[in-house]
């Protein structure tokens, strides 16, 4: 019992400490971009002052932009009631989505009893959600997919929990809850919402099939396609497939794919490597039951891995101090290579400057995640010797029959993949509509490390190496998070008051100066400087004037 209580509070400390995380970085995210826009009645320069105007405005947009009508209704609700609401909303929400991470991964609602687990799904989370600023913190884009996948997840938990347990979990009297919920569900975002009735069309029909079918299944899936339809059927998706998607044809929707899917393998990253270590372990355990035993390895830390460590040192270092390597780098490639074959045009340094802009973040990352690689393989023996040996007398066949949480987790990956492929019938794919496959993806790693088999080779060969390098990414990406953020609000303070003092003066035209500090802290910050179309048009409509100018080099 004291057991469980000590994992309790330790949960609930995880869970805490990830509310104020998320807290504080939306406090210091400011209203950005099209949050100007949904602040307003859509495409009108009326402020939204009561609730009447929310939903006007849900109303216009529905018609002149897209279906979304639930993500939309709630940033207009929440941009009315006020940021610091917004900022309570959204951090809570995140909370919410990595609890039902878990609840999906363990398939059990019981919060208590692995803080661990807990605490792998908040950092994955944080981690591999693409482009996360965008995503989970800046307003417009997490109303979208972060408050969509919350009520997703939570909808189909009963289907999970069900097919886990063989019977229905919920009561008679849920079928009219499930069905609103369902509405909800299916009016998220188009891939989400597609594979939502999927998913529970096909449930209900295994569930039949199996004469054990209750009246909420059907009722929710049904509620999913109503939702779907009104998401899709909204007169305002073919004005913008009009705008978006004339002229792509069937190799442009494949290319993104390509693309949409190849920036997600980037973020998810730790999660593969994470993954291919627990099945070599598998691997390990079953070769083991067949009187197989592995070669010794020699697990010292190597001269090269030393090396590495110390450029991941001084890679952080240079970060925080102004990255002097990044652009010691960037200035020997433009001597020693650019100007000897002519690459000297400003467009060309303008994408030269933005790769180094991100250099040191990503290369610190994956230092370090290559190096706990590499180091976890060497204590487990995996060396390409044992790696061959396994591999000869294991086969995958063998894992896939023997571990449950395996099966689940390939499905898991696979309701993923099917989840982007939807996106093939869009005009573009970027990388932040893969937010739910990704949260698919992380229910799958979490259910894999929750074997007993995989927590005990975790625990007795790289625990340590792993937490260290757990708390050195965490470390890392929240305290650059932190930086790049609260300089980003400083800079965007000055800039709306000079946008301010210009629209008090009643001059139609307000002058800046470009914002210095271009760091993207792995995408966890999101901000785009004011000379950006999208950031100045709703800016200028919102505070009443004509233009934004940043007055760079060309036009000082």
């Amino acid at each position: 019992m004291s057991q469980e209580k000590n994992s309790g509070w330790q949960t609930g400390l995880i869970l805490a400490g990830l509310f104020l995380l998320m807290f504080m970085l939306n406090v210091l995210m400011p209203l950005h971009r099209d949050d100007y826009d949904y602040s307003m009645i859509y495409t009108m320069a009326e402020h939204i002052v009561d609730f009447d105007g929310v939903l006007r405005s849900c109303y216009v947009h529905y018609m002149l932009h897209g279906g979304r009508m639930f993500t939309v209704f709630c940033l207009d609700l929440f941009l009315w009631l006020g940021k610091i609401w917004f900022d309570i909303a959204n951090a809570l929400m995140f909370v919410a989505l990595v609890v039902l991470i878990y609840f999906h991964a363990r398939r059990d609602i019981k919060l208590f009893g692995e803080p661990v687990m807990v605490a792998i799904a908040s950092l994955l989370a944080w981690l591999s959600f693409p482009h996360f600023g965008e995503v989970a913190i800046w307003k417009s884009g997490s109303t979208v997919y972060l408050w969509s996948a919350v009520p997703v997840a939570l909808f189909l938990l009963p289907y999970n929990l069900s097919l886990k347990k063989g019977e229905s979990v919920l009561k008679g009297w849920m079928l009219v809850p499930m069905l609103l919920l369902g509405i909800i569900a299916g009016w998220s975002v188009e891939n989400l919402a597609v594979t939502v009735v999927g998913v529970t069309a096909v449930m209900s029909w295994y569930f039949h099939k199996r004469k054990n079918l209750s009246g909420w299944m059907p009722a929710g899936c049904f509620g999913a396609l109503l939702g779907l339809i009104g998401l899709v059927g909204a007169p305002g998706n073919y004005v913008r497939y009009d705008d978006q998607g004339s002229g792509k044809g069937i190799f442009t929707h494949i290319g993104n794919q390509f693309a949409g899917n190849g920036e997600m393998v980037l973020y998810i990253l730790p999660i593969i490597l994470a993954l291919l270590i627990a099945w070599r372990i598998f691997k390990i355990v079953l070769a083991e039951k067949k009187g197989i035993a592995l070669k010794p390895v020699d697990a010292r830390v190597t001269v090269g891995q030393w090396i590495l460590l110390g450029l991941i040192v001084l890679l952080v270092v240079s970060y925080f101090n102004g990255s002097f390597v990044a652009w010691a780098i960037r200035d020997a490639l433009y001597i020693g290579v650019m100007v000897p074959v002519g690459l000297t045009d400003p467009n060309v340094l303008d994408k030269v400057n933005n790769i180094f802009r991100g250099f040191e973040e990503m290369a610190i990352y994956w230092f370090i995640i290559f190096f706990i690689y590499a180091m976890a393989k060497k204590r487990l023996g995996l060396s390409k010797e044992n790696i061959k040996l396994l591999a000869e007398n294991v086969k995958a066949r063998e894992i896939w029959e023997a571990y449950e949480s395996v099966r689940y987790a390939g499905w898991m990956l696979v309701l993923a993949l099917l989840n982007n492929m939807v996106m093939i019938a869009a005009p573009t794919f970027p990388a932040r509509a893969t937010f739910s496959s990704v949260a698919m993806i992380i229910i799958a790693a979490i259910a894999v490390f929750r074997e007993p088999v995989i927590r005990q080779y975790y625990e007795k060969y790289t625990s340590k190496i792993l937490y260290a390098g757990a708390f050195g990414i965490g470390l890392f990406t929240v305290s650059a998070a932190t930086l790049v953020m609260y300089t980003m609000q400083q800079e965007n303070d000055v800039r709306i008051a000079i946008v301010e003092e210009t629209a008090a003066r009643g001059e139609a035209v307000a002058y800046m100066e470009p914002i210095k500090m271009t760091n993207r802290a792995l995408r966890h910050v999101f901000f785009v400087d004011f000379d950006n179309g999208v950031t100045k048009d709703g800016l200028c409509r919102y505070y009443g004037i004509k233009d934004i100018k940043v007055l760079n080099d060309e036009n000082k």
